[in-house]
């Protein structure tokens, strides 16, 4: 029996060039590519779908041209397919015959990237502009007012800001509390004022707080309004005989005794 393998290797050195076109979303021919009777073209389609007519007028009478529908339907089934044959295709041919694969899809750009990669002459084509290259899209319709303002704003940029009253004016002005001198509280109480207030208390308590964190929160609570808890501290350290040690133990000064 003869072996028709002398006639495979023979088949596959007629090929001068690979054609792989995307018919769901770029059933175009490339405008640099030279089609000759030695061409090996695909055309891959989905489940149902027909090849366009202006296209399968153009490679009809090739000899290699054949079209590929995918067994299921899918999102990315001819992708899926058409990613198949390519590696089979590479598997199959001389590594010095070239590729070019017709797609919008830029997922398929990955395979180009391989056969490239291992070496062969390969080539990513499309007969679609790039997204944001030519043509800008249109903005939304929910977006647009906020990409271009409205005639009334413009009209009311130019204005100047309305007068304010002079009763409003008046009001805001008693409403905002006047500062007073250094170290006295808007309401009157000075820091001196407040702390001795604060020592006293301490001394009439039975159970005074005896931990720094403790006394801190107490002052804020009780003695806190217009000061702020540290500087009443501070004033009771000084003139009050209040001590922290490094423990943050509290000490107080003993009362005096009466004569």
């Amino acid at each position: 029996m003869t072996s028709s393998k002398p006639a495979v290797e023979m088949e596959k050195n007629l090929i001068d060039a690979v054609l792989l076109i995307d018919g769901d979303n770029d059933p175009h021919l490339p405008p640099d590519f030279t089609i000759t009777p030695h061409s090996l073209v695909r055309v891959f389609l989905r489940t149902g779908a027909f090849l366009p007519k202006g296209l399968e007028r153009k490679l009809a009478s090739l000899p290699r041209f054949v079209t590929v529908s995918s067994p299921k339907g899918g999102a990315n089934a001819a992708d899926f397919v058409m990613s198949l044959h390519v590696g089979i295709l590479h598997a199959t041919l001389p590594l010095h015959i070239p590729f070019m694969i017709v797609t919008a899809d830029k997922s398929l750009s990955v395979a180009v990237q391989e056969l490239q990669r291992i070496g062969r002459q390969a080539t990513l084509w499309t007969s679609h502009p790039e997204r944001g290259g030519r043509r800008r899209a249109e903005p939304a319709v929910a977006g647009e007012a906020a990409a271009r303002p409205s005639s009334r704003r413009r009209r009311s940029s130019g204005r100047r800001p309305a007068a304010v009253p002079a009763a409003a004016a008046a009001v805001s002005a008693a409403a905002t509390p006047a500062k007073g001198p250094a170290g006295v509280a808007p309401g009157g109480r000075s820091l001196a004022e407040v702390a001795a207030s604060y020592a006293a208390r301490l001394g009439r308590i039975k159970d005074p707080p005896s931990r720094l964190k403790t006394l801190i929160n107490d002052i804020a609570n009780r003695a806190g309004a217009g000061h702020s808890a540290e500087k009443i501290l501070e004033e009771l350290k000084l003139h009050h005989g209040v001590t922290v040690d490094e423990s943050g133990k509290v000490r107080l000064a003993p009362p005096a005794q009466k004569l």
